[in-house]
């Protein structure tokens, strides 16, 4: 078994947690579309195409719909240049940007690893988008409506474009396009309280930035720990059925798995907001939802499962302990991963499905359980974890990961539990 298991593991699974913090790129082969599908998506609204877009996302199906967006782009811009003209082209960069960004976790981007060209066409339309927003906010004798989703977009905009920022390493200009989202998302919900997506990037922010803490939480919020103000915003958005509902369920279940391993939480009593019992028993309440609404009878004959949520279970079965379920996820987000590569043309980082296997390693080494008279197979398990342990107390497992903060705190989960098998095995 190589060393390096431990550091795949914590510097992926730790990655797509982060995109979950922050949450909010070669794509499959296409899907053409047929007679009918393409009459029927003529004749929808754009709020319609958007969240149905959205909900695709979820079953890797992106080209057909950065097709009609783009096809959507081009007519508007030939279109004489009206105030409600304007305002759909917005929506549709905006949503076009947001397709890349689901794309971007789709191929497990990392600091590490992206293609350009997708990644420069996500900071094309959220730049686009955020254009266009500033446009129409200087457009004389606009109604309250009008400002309100102007404000929206701009906020979600700036806001993915602060994400971007963020993964290249640009801090201060990730903070001044955060500060600002944060401020025109709450200008939207002021101004018109129905523009509920607006309750989705105000609690990333919220939470995220408390969550990380240090100098971009005193910036953004005074230090204040404004953790469950966040949830509770993105939780308002599912109520309400908002456009962003499949990715909110996805984004609040990550933060509800975070939060069973902050340190922060440990002195919370049982049964209170942010304790882990609560924190798990939140964070199982949303991947069943989300498994109930998206995944029970998915509409693509294609669709092999969603590596993401997988993943997610995988990590709420290693902090339950219950290692023999967890490999098993950890096996379905392979399977899956594999599948999008193979058979889909999905570019897929390869340190995603190496890290998957290390995690499929960590499961059979916590089960580890040789008979007590099985000396010879006793001391190779116990070299086996012991070579782990000193694997991760020499710090190689908190390479890779972007936030020191939550690769620390990953690192004291499973660091911890080989210790304490190592304790149960007396090695």
């Amino acid at each position: 078994m190589r060393k390096s298991w431990t550091l795949k593991f914590f510097g992926i699974a730790g990655g797509v947690l982060l995109a979950g913090l922050l949450s909010l790129l070669s794509a499959g082969a296409s899907t053409a579309q047929s007679p009918s599908e393409t009459l029927i998506l003529e004749n929808m609204l754009p709020n319609e195409i958007i969240q149905r877009a959205l909900t695709d996302s979820l079953y890797y199906e992106f080209d057909k719909w950065f097709e009609v967006f783009e096809k959507a782009i081009q007519r508007l811009e030939s279109s004489p240049d009206t105030l409600e003209n304007r305002i759909d082209l917005m929506k549709y960069n905006f949503y076009y940007s947001g397709l890349l960004g689901e794309l971007c976790h789709t191929l497990a981007f990392t600091s590490r690893y992206k293609i350009q060209e997708i990644a420069d066409r996500f900071i094309k339309y959220s730049s686009r988008a955020k254009d266009l927003a500033k446009k129409i906010l200087d457009t004389p004798d606009l109604t309250v409506s009008h400002k309100a989703q102007a404000n929206l977009y701009l906020g979600g905009a700036e806001g993915y474009i602060g994400i971007f920022e963020y993964g290249e390493g640009h801090l201060f200009k990730a903070l001044i396009n955060g500060f600002q989202a944060d401020t025109h998302l709450e200008t939207a919900l002021k101004l018109d309280p129905q523009q509920i997506d607006a309750h989705f990037g105000l609690g990333i922010y919220r939470y995220g930035n408390s969550r990380l803490g240090g100098f971009g939480n005193f910036i953004m919020q005074s230090g204040r720990d404004l953790r469950q103000v966040g949830l509770d915003h993105i939780e308002q958005a599912i109520r309400q059925n908002a456009p962003s509902k499949p990715l909110a369920l996805k984004t609040l279940a990550w933060f509800h798995i975070s939060e069973q391993f902050n340190p922060n939480n440990a002195d919370i009593p049982t049964g209170k907001p942010l304790s882990a019992s609560t924190s798990r028993s939140k964070a199982l309440e949303f991947m069943e939802q989300l498994e109930a609404e998206y995944f029970k009878n998915p509409p693509y004959a294609r669709f092999k499962g969603n590596k993401e949520l997988a993943m997610m279970q995988a990590l709420q079965y290693v902090l339950d302990g219950n290692y023999a379920s967890a490999r098993l996820k950890f096996e379905e987000v392979l399977r899956v991963a594999e599948d999008l590569k193979d058979n889909r043309g999905f570019a897929i980082n390869s340190q995603l499905t190496d890290s998957v296997k290390a995690g499929i390693q960590f499961c059979d080494l916590m089960l580890l359980r040789p008979e007590k008279e099985d000396m010879t197979g006793h001391r190779s398990a116990c070299l086996k974890v012991t070579e782990q342990l000193n694997f991760l107390k020499s710090g190689g497992a908190m390479v890779e990961y972007d936030s020191k903060k939550i690769r620390s705190e990953l690192h004291d989960v499973f660091a911890g539990k080989l210790d304490g098998l190592s304790r149960d095995m007396k090695c």
